[in-house]
């Protein structure tokens, strides 16, 4: 086959990537991490790395600058390999750096049989990509994971039931407030307690926040130090929301800078403040549950998410060989290892597509004919056929296919 953008010559590509300046980011983190001035008042959300139709990076060949997601359609095999060019048909995986300055939106992302089935709904209704009420963008599911560049707080998963109804319980009593019919559902707590907070009328919903941001100041309430310190923020990014109760009832947790989160499709979850490497499967599907101006849709949500409590794991890397170390993940689309320039590292042909990004100092790229050096905040893609060497006084965490 031709390779128009003469692939089969070329080793690595440097990408140029896209970023996102969503309201709820941060100014500095993402400019400063690729060497730039921060913008005073314009929050970098997200930087994009990968072939996501809406949002791809860009390469340069040999006839100027292509969308990776046209040169990876251009020859799957060469870029994907035989396996996952049958099985995926695309780039199975998005890299991303994320910036909360604020609170995400409290959300939870489809399994690949619902953002197949929502998809494929939505798009027979005729319902535009970009309307507001548009859940699925997609047809693919999001499993993701995060990586902390800085210290990081997320909430993830439901607390254990009998903990719910005591918190509840103790913040009416001390508030002096009914107790609402959500928090005393006796079948299927967690579904019946999250549909109602999230009906609940107005009034009610200030009534309970009011309660436990004064239970909070004026006590000392037996709740952690996170879920009080969240309560308190959250009604100050999000006042009236509904999500402003969600330390309540999710688990909150802090990670240290090279600790990672991993969160399956429907898993309901928040990331609150900090700064980190995030890879997902190749998608954009987002359903909300609080802490958004944008659509919340109750029933979807509901419909989607997984209603078990359940204990959020920090990961750490275990090493592969001198100078690789890997996330252990229970995926097939993606993989996340971090690579340390001070050993040489070797990554051989066949294993799939990767994606390099430098996180500190400076990394050189070789196949032995040519060299690309990259410094902090710079990213290249490798082909599945590329056979190259890392090296260099720098670090780098590289996104390819799951093991």
């Amino acid at each position: 086959m031709s390779h128009r953008y003469d692939e089969a010559m070329k080793s690595f590509y440097s990408l140029e990537n896209s970023t996102k300046k969503y309201e709820w980011g941060h100014e500095a983190h993402i400019p400063l991490f690729l060497q730039n001035a921060p913008q005073e008042g314009t929050p970098v959300a997200e930087l994009w790395m990968g072939a996501h139709v809406s949002s791809p990076s860009f390469i340069q060949g040999e006839e100027g600058r292509i969308g990776l997601d046209e040169a990876i359609a251009s020859d799957l095999e060469h870029w994907l390999g035989t396996k996952a060019a049958s099985r995926f048909g695309r780039l199975p995986f998005l890299y991303k750096l994320l910036a909360a300055g604020k609170s995400l939106s409290i959300q939870a992302h489809p399994d690949k049989a619902m953002a197949e089935e929502g998809f494929a709904r939505e798009n027979a209704a005729g319902v535009p990509l970009d309307a507001r009420e548009r859940n699925y963008k997609d047809d693919n599911h999001k499993p993701e994971i995060l990586m902390a560049l800085t210290p990081f707080s997320a909430m993830i998963g439901f607390r254990e039931e009998s903990v719910i109804r005591r918190t509840m319980r103790d913040l009416c009593s001390w508030g002096n407030l009914p107790l609402p019919p959500f928090a005393e559902a006796q079948d299927d707590f967690l579904r019946n307690f999250l549909q109602g907070l999230l009906t609940a009328p107005s009034a009610q919903i200030q009534a309970l926040i009011d309660a436990a941001v004064a239970y909070v100041k004026e006590t000392e309430c037996s709740w952690d130090d996170l879920q009080k310190q969240w309560v308190v923020r959250l009604n100050h990014q999000f006042p009236g929301d509904a999500g402003v109760l969600s330390p309540l009832f999710l688990n909150v947790l802090s990670i240290a800078p090279g600790q990672a989160l991993y969160q399956p499709a429907r898993m309901l979850h928040a990331y609150l403040d900090g700064f980190g490497v995030e890879l997902m499967a190749n998608s954009d599907n987002v359903l909300r549950g609080g802490l958004t101006p944008k659509n919340v849709d109750v029933q979807e949500l509901t419909r989607v998410l997984d209603f078990r409590s359940s204990k959020p794991e920090v990961l750490l890397p275990q090493e592969v060989a001198p100078g690789f170390s890997r996330f252990s993940l229970p995926i097939d689309e993606f993989s996340l290892s971090l690579l340390d320039g001070a050993h040489t590292v070797c990554l051989e042909a066949g294993e799939g597509p990767r994606m390099i990004l430098v996180l500190e100092g400076q990394l050189t790229l070789s196949d032995g004919q040519e060299n690309l050096v990259l410094c902090q905040g710079e990213s290249a893609v490798l082909p599945s056929q590329a056979s190259v060497t890392v090296h260099g006084k720098g670090k780098a965490a590289m996104a390819g296919l799951g093991q």
